[in-house]
C-alpha cells in the first residue's frame, strides 16, 4: 500500500527538497493570509509534530481548493486551522533552550511507568 503524499520518508532527496520549498512557501502564505490567527515560530521546520501537522493541512488545503465538491469541506478546513492555530500559539515563543539536566531522567521514569501499565494491560487481555 503506498504511503500518503504527506509522508516524505521514502521520497527521493530531490523530491523531498522540492516539497520542503513548497511547504515553506505555503506556510508563509498561511501565516500572512490567516494572521492574526496563525502565528508560528520561525523554527517550525524542526518541530516534528508541528511540521507534520502543517504538511497535512497543506495537502488538505490543496484538496479543498482543487477537488472538493462540497463547500462544507472548506468550512471544516477553516474551522480546524483556527483550532490548531490556537494550539500552535504555545510554540510561537519557542527559544530552543537546552533541556534541563534532569529531563532525561524524567522521561526515563515516565517510560518505566508506561511499561508497567502496558504489562498490566497485556495481562488483563490474556486473562
Amino acid at each position: 500500500m503506498p504511503k500518503p503524499p504527506w509522508v516524505w520518508d521514502e521520497k527521493e532527496p530531490q523530491e523531498r527538497e522540492s516539497n520542503w520549498d513548497k511547504l515553506a512557501a505555503w506556510v508563509a502564505w498561511l501565516e500572512e493570509a490567516y494572521a492574526p490567527w496563525v502565528l508560528l515560530p520561525p523554527c517550525w521546520p524542526v518541530h516534528e509534530g508541528l511540521r507534520t501537522e502543517l504538511t497535512m493541512y497543506w495537502y488538505w488545503h490543496k484538496w479543498v481548493m482543487s477537488a472538493a465538491v462540497n463547500p462544507i469541506d472548506g468550512v471544516r478546513w477553516h474551522q480546524e486551522i483556527r483550532r490548531s492555530a490556537t494550539a500552535w500559539r504555545e510554540l510561537a515563543t519557542c527559544r530552543h533552550e537546552p533541556p534541563v539536566a534532569h529531563h532525561g531522567q524524567i522521561m526515563a521514569a515516565r517510560l518505566v511507568k508506561r511499561d508497567e501499565y502496558l504489562a498490566q494491560a497485556r495481562r488483563t487481555e490474556e486473562a
